[in-house]
């Protein structure tokens, strides 16, 4: 469950600047939603978090916090039911318990499946929207003054074993994420109160090290 966990998580994460920028995006639609979205050298917010099981009738719910650095990566941590805590930056991703001690470390070049994970991850929580497009079909509408949605459908076969559809909606920032897993299970994810900052806080930054 706990790497099953990781990969739901780690499949939300940018791709490298230099992907993104060789990915023009398709539309005039795209285009418009990413002039609503907020690019910012840090967001920060929390999270709740809503895991359908297929044949249960209840979700699991877990909350936290979350730190999304442009240069340096994502910090998610779940502070309940239980801590723990997930760090996923261009090199490596490392998953701690409550205790801080690592409890598994995938190192990128060793697992450049996890690469690509990791970087799907930071680009839907940033809204990037041409990360995204190199890996997904992607579908945009828009909805009143400043909100926006998307469906993503895999084009990437790696993500296309674990996701059938990813959809997200917000404004200047992404406020919620479903995640329709290929196995029938769903993941909803509301991200509750986003901001921006121009640079970490020396709390944050310690997350990152």
């Amino acid at each position: 469950m706990k790497r099953r966990t990781l990969l739901v998580v780690a499949t939300l994460a940018a791709c490298l600047p230099a992907l993104a920028a060789q990915v023009a995006l398709a539309t005039p639609t795209l285009d418009a939603v990413a002039a609503r979205l907020t690019d910012a050298p840090v967001i920060h917010g929390r999270f709740e978090q809503q895991r359908q099981l297929a044949g249960f009738t209840h979700p699991l719910v877990s909350r936290g916090d979350f730190v999304l650095a442009r240069d340096r990566g994502l910090a998610w941590t779940t502070r309940e039911p239980l801590v723990s805590s997930l760090l996923v930056t261009p090199s490596q991703l490392v998953v701690r318990g409550a205790d801080g001690q690592v409890q598994q470390r995938l190192v990128a070049d060793a697992q450049p499946a996890m690469r690509v994970v990791g970087e799907s991850m930071i680009a839907v929580l940033r809204g990037d929207l041409s990360a995204l497009s190199a890996r997904f079909a992607i579908d945009a509408r828009l909805a009143g003054k400043d909100g926006w949605a998307l469906t993503l459908t895999p084009t990437d076969s790696g993500i296309r074993r674990a996701f059938a559809r990813i959809e997200l909606a917000g404004d200047r920032f992404v406020r919620s994420i479903r995640l329709e897993e290929a196995g029938g299970d769903a993941i909803r994810i509301r991200l509750v109160e986003p901001a921006a900052a121009p640079r970490l806080s020396a709390t944050e930054a310690r997350r990152f090290e």
